[in-house]
């Protein structure tokens, strides 16, 4: 890699790609016709690595900028190769002096083998993580690997190791890590930009550290100077676009920190940002390397992303969306809670609200002995429509090791949709059919879902809304290592079809009855 140019002089980083030998220092050969210098090859291996990813991973970078655009932090993915350089170059100049020695051997399958996960991620886990595809994006971990195992193709595998500290950087800067953090922290736009402010620190210690002290210098250095930009910036614009707002403190913070730390150690000597007599470290060039490369990144191209989830924008009901929904006709409201952990999901002004609904007379088609049948009513209110594409319906609910049945359609008047599926807790015994819609109240998104069990005695269990994603991160831990199978309900019998259709048609009607008689 360039910035790990480390070779001596003697070395052009040329040569036959066709050698199986450890690479070993000699004797500068004698030139014989035009050689290309080896920065210039370099270069080229850098345009052909980098355009690669571009190229492969296209319709990832755009369904994250359509993302972004709608809201999502997704956008500081962007950021990412901003951090990589800052720390990198760091690693670059201290590294400074080491022998060329390389095996192509070892070169060429380890960065195959990377080639081949960074292709099975998008090929097989993207299709069974469909439904988590926008809060995990399982792609940008492909691109990810692609990306080293490219490089190593490229530059050879010590060169690349001898960044390990950066690699583990953007690990560990994953969108669900990067979601998961900044939830715990508040989920505010403060706390979202302040997890990248602190990662921009640690790439700011990498950067500069050359001694454990000037690590932590540089670290505390960069993230008080990326909080103190963050917060004037929220005080000044409350409603800046996320992009800038995480591009902004973080990178403008450790790269601010990164070069006043370079100049402060070379008061008095050269400025140059590398060496006089540093030259590549890279190994030698290999055509067909280059061409594994090029097909890979093809192969990539072609595999297609899971479809986009379409959020309904439906026109809902006049009135205030702070006012609970009225229950149907001959039903009646026995309880109103209210969750506040939504806002850290779905911004700081959402809000979940259940009602409890239990029918005023019994119907033999809803329960054979005719007993009055209770359900739940679930309304989440947000003005962020693009965290209900991220945060699935399902994600409210902690319902690890449940069976969910394939959704149905059912309409339910005045053009809205809903849909209706069945989840079995087996270790429950216990079914609940789920009835779900959605509308567009001004500048309010509602998510409404409606839930019956199939225990009809007072008191049955219903799942409750709680912050369910690290049970999530457990059931899709169970479905990598066991199949979709373990989650699918094939024969589904949605026993409470009739009585949700029924109720849900009744809820939606009477939104509407409220406003003609007058707010009634």
């Amino acid at each position: 890699m360039t910035a790990d140019a480390e070779a001596g002089p003697d070395n052009t980083g040329e040569g036959d790609s066709s050698s199986d030998d450890v690479e070993q220092l000699d004797p500068a050969p004698e030139k014989t016709g035009w050689t290309a210098h080896p920065a210039t090859m370099i270069v080229f291996r850098w345009l052909l690595l980098i355009g690669c990813v571009i190229v492969a991973y296209f319709p990832t970078w755009k369904r994250v900028m359509e993302e972004a655009s709608n809201g999502a932090i997704t956008a500081y993915i962007f950021v990412l190769p901003f951090l990589a350089a800052v720390a990198a170059q760091g690693v670059a100049r201290r590294r400074a002096g080491e022998l060329p020695i390389h095996d192509r051997q070892t070169d060429v399958i380890v960065g195959g083998l990377a080639l081949l996960v960074a292709i099975a991620v998008k090929a097989l886990w993207l299709p069974r993580y469909a439904e988590q595809y926008a809060l995990a994006h399982l792609d940008v971990l492909s691109a990810l690997v692609f990306f080293f195992g490219g490089a190593i193709l490229l530059f050879g595998l010590r060169p690349v190791g001898r960044f390990w500290s950066v690699w583990l950087l953007l690990l560990a800067l994953s969108p669900l890590m990067y979601r998961l953090v900044a939830i715990n922290v508040g989920g505010s736009r403060f706390a979202y930009g302040a997890v990248l402010v602190v990662l921009g620190g640690v790439a700011g210690a990498i950067a500069v550290g050359r001694t454990r002290r000037r690590a932590w210098l540089g670290f505390v250095c960069t993230v008080a100077t990326g909080f103190a930009v963050l917060a004037f910036i929220l005080a000044l614009w409350p409603r800046i676009d996320v992009v800038l707002m995480q591009l902004i403190p973080t990178v403008g913070a450790s790269m601010v920190i990164g070069v006043g730390f370079y100049l402060l150690s070379r008061r008095g000597e050269s400025k140059k940002p590398l060496p006089k007599g540093m030259s590549s470290s890279s190994a030698k060039r290999s055509p067909s390397s280059a061409i594994m490369v090029i097909v890979a990144a093809v192969i990539l191209l072609i595999l297609p992303l899971p479809e986009t989830t379409v959020i309904p924008d439906t026109a809902g009901p006049p009135g205030s969306t702070s006012v609970p929904l009225a229950p149907p006709t001959g039903w009646s409201r026995t309880s109103l809670q209210s969750y506040d952990w939504v806002r850290s999901y779905f911004g700081q002004t959402a809000t979940l609200t259940r009602q409890t609904m239990k029918a005023e007379d019994g119907n033999p088609e809803w329960d054979i002995q005719s007993r009055p049948r209770t359900v739940v009513v679930d309304v989440l209110s947000t003005t962020n429509r693009a965290s209900l594409a991220i945060y699935p319906e399902s994600t409210l609910y902690r319902l690890s090791n449940t069976r969910t049945s394939a959704p149905l359609q059912v309409p339910l008047g005045h053009g809205v949709t809903g849909t209706l599926y069945t989840s079995v807790s087996d270790a429950l015994l216990l079914t609940w059919t789920k009835l779900v819609f959605t509308w567009v109240r001004g500048d309010v998104t509602q998510r409404v879902t409606i839930i019956s069990v199939d225990n009809h005695e007072d008191g049955a269990t219903f799942p409750r809304p709680i912050p369910s994603m690290a049970s999530n991160v457990g059931t899709s831990l169970a479905t990598f290592l066991r199949g979709n199978s373990i989650i699918a309900d094939t024969e589904p019998e949605y026993k409470d079809r009739t009585l949700l259709a029924s109720f849900g048609t009744g809820l939606v009607r009477a939104q509407w009855s409220i406003d003609t008689r007058g707010g009634q």
